[in-house]
């Protein structure tokens, strides 16, 4: 992996604060300690900082000002989770680069040089301002390119250990159209959630009961939906179930139904899911696709919250097949990358200082102007490695609108 694939993400941009209210940090305190290396305060409050520019425009438009202070999930905040997440992030980076030697890594004298010139250029096109507020130095801007450039060589040398191959049976993505009525609330455009009247349900199962109804009168699923003043949507879904991962908690899902509205659903009952795929249906659902041939329908499905009508349209869907088999091969390297990663943590000596960690605060916020995003988008790709996405960005341009204060 070249220096320039990883210095892509980097904010190559000028940057401004038109209402500077933060406070400075001690950026050289340790926040946290490897064995005998610390990190320093100033790096984790950079990662932080850096991923709140590619942020802002998203959650602000979702969530309104001052959004990183705001509780999304459990008890915890937007900055909180950032917080959270930046410093096993940092545990991460530093373990990658405590074991370097195990794979004959380094980053050579030319990638140094790359590297040296996108800090010097991102310290130069910013205001001391926007310097103080990332707590951004040089050396901070180097070190943190240096190990996100670490981790892709390690990755990358770590993976070719592992046994990616896939089966066709652990690919296949079989098609299916859904009809999909939620009965017991919806989410409204603030993202809030409206639970229904008696009144409301009953009439979401009226619905269903006509498109089941129309069914019977040799409709299509598609002109059932319709004339029940609803619509049909199509997706795809794994097939293979692991026999050895068993899943009760439907928290971590993501979604491999790249066709469909219907991948917003999560399933509220015990699913017994592929280790490499997950999909998010319900398991009677699944089940029910399972047991149909290509062109057959199911009756009226019934969950916790919703009722569906499937109809399995193809039990192999050639392209989400061969989608899924690049998903499958990269979860495959990317469970052995972590099992490496996690022996090595569990011989460490980690410690998070938290009173240093709970002294960052975001009290400004940026706006972004993507410019050349394709190309963005590819430099982003290359550089980024299994779960690195939180921390990257395809911001080209970023400039702050007014700052508010906490």
């Amino acid at each position: 992996m070249k220096a320039k694939k990883v210095i892509a993400m980097l904010l190559a941009a000028t940057l401004s604060v038109t209402a500077f209210t933060g406070c400075a940090i001690n950026k050289t305190a340790t926040v946290a300690t490897l064995d005998k290396e610390d990190i320093k305060l100033g790096l984790v409050n950079f990662m932080i900082r850096y991923q709140e520019a590619g942020y802002d425009d998203m959650y602000i438009q979702y969530m309104g000002e001052g959004y990183w202070d705001k509780t999304v999930s459990g008890n915890n905040t937007v900055l909180e989770t950032w917080k959270k997440n930046a410093i096993e992030e940092a545990h991460e980076l530093y373990t990658l680069k405590a074991h370097q030697s195990d794979y004959d890594v380094e980053v050579s004298d030319d990638e140094k040089k790359e590297i040296k010139k996108a800090a010097e250029k991102f310290m130069k096109a910013n205001s001391d301002d926007v310097i103080d507020e990332m707590s951004a130095t040089e050396e901070i801007v180097e070190e943190y390119l240096e190990l996100r450039l670490i981790k892709s060589k390690m990755y990358a040398a770590i993976i070719k250990n592992a046994d990616s191959s896939v089966t066709d049976e652990e690919a296949n993505m079989a098609a299916y159209t859904v009809v999909k009525l939620d009965y017991k609330g919806a989410y409204d455009s603030n993202y809030q959630y409206q639970t229904y009247t008696d009144e409301q349900s009953a009439q979401i199962k009226a619905q269903a009961d006509a498109v089941v109804e129309a069914l019977a009168g040799g409709s299509s699923l598609e002109d059932a939906a319709k004339a029940a003043g609803t619509t049909a949507t199509t997706g795809t879904y794994a097939t293979y179930v692991d026999p050895d991962a068993e899943k009760t908690d439907d928290s971590d899902k993501k979604s491999d139904d790249t066709e469909s509205k219907e991948s917003s659903e999560s399933s509220d009952s015990k699913t017994k899911d592929s280790v490499y795929t997950t999909n998010n249906l319900d398991q009677s659902v699944v089940d029910a696709l399972n047991s149909l041939e290509e062109g057959q329908t199911s009756d009226l499905i019934t969950t916790d919250s919703t009722y569906y009508i499937v109809r399995l349209d193809k039990k192999t869907d050639d392209k989400a097949t061969e989608s899924n088999r690049k998903t499958v091969k990269g979860n495959k390297e990317d469970k052995y990358y972590n099992g490496i990663l996690s022996g090595w943590q569990d011989d460490e000596k980690w410690s998070v200082k938290q009173k240093q960690l709970d002294k960052i605060k975001i009290h400004n916020y940026f706006t972004t102007t993507k410019k050349d995003k394709k190309a963005a988008d590819t430099s982003a790709t290359e550089s980024t490695q299994q779960s690195e996405s939180t921390n990257s960005t395809d911001t080209e341009n970023t400039e702050a609108v007014d700052g508010t204060e906490n």
